[in-house]
């Protein structure tokens, strides 16, 4: 089973490109490497410093799904979703062995909208589905392109292949990543806390740990074939 990375925040510019760029602050470069950089969601009807102000001002004990609603404005958008999904679609075309996706941060929350937008194209049109598992490092909800986020208490779309909720227990993102967990199958569903932050581990016993833990999920996803 193949594998494609779905968040490189740093890409080659290309005469067509879905990618939003990005303007950050200092500091990203140091993680991120020199530009220029570039994001999967370009968000319309709210500013990415305001939903950092809301997350720091986030209410303990919420759900995920109230913390979620409390970030964004419901005439958020995404306005760039159309040519996201129609990237992937062509990626995977072009790369016949890929059977799974990866996303960190906003890329999970992509890549698991890619799953539900996959389930949709076989149920509307009996196209066979690419994507047999998903890998998500410190993740955030699906997104509807016109609604906002997609949480378990508004919607009965589920993410139903094995998935892997990569999280850190200090994230002040957290409440995304449990978003994005409760729209996947439970039964298939697994969480890993590497015990840091809004971060992808780097090193240690921890990389042995999740390296035995995908492989556990790939051969379920494998086993589901």
């Amino acid at each position: 089973m193949a594998w494609w990375r779905a968040i490189p925040l740093k890409v080659r510019h290309s005469s067509k490109c879905a990618y939003a760029p990005v303007s950050h602050k200092a500091g990203f470069e140091a993680f991120f490497g020199p530009g220029p950089h570039y994001r999967w969601i370009e968000k319309q009807g709210i500013d990415e410093e305001t939903i950092n102000s809301r997350v720091r001002g986030s209410r303990v004990g919420q759900n995920p799904e109230d913390a979620l609603r409390a970030l964004v404005d419901e005439n958020m958008t995404w306005a760039n979703h159309t040519e996201i999904m129609e990237y992937l679609d062509e990626t995977l075309e072009k790369n016949p062995d890929i059977a799974g996706i990866l996303g960190y941060s906003e890329g999970a929350s992509t890549a698991s909208t890619y799953i539900l937008h996959e389930e949709r194209m076989h149920r509307e049109t009996g196209r066979p589905r690419r994507i047999k598992c998903g890998i998500f490092f410190t993740g955030l909800a699906p997104i509807n392109p016109t609604q906002g986020f997609v949480l378990c208490d508004e919607t009965e779309d589920m993410v139903d292949v094995p998935t892997l909720h990569v999280i850190g227990a200090n994230d002040p993102y957290r409440a995304g990543a449990d978003a994005l967990y409760n729209v996947c199958n439970p039964d298939t569903a697994e969480f890993f806390d590497t015990g840091k932050g809004h971060t992808v581990p780097r090193g240690g016993p921890v990389i042995d740990e999740l390296g035995d833990v995908i492989r556990a999920m790939i051969e379920m996803a494998e086993a589901e074939e």
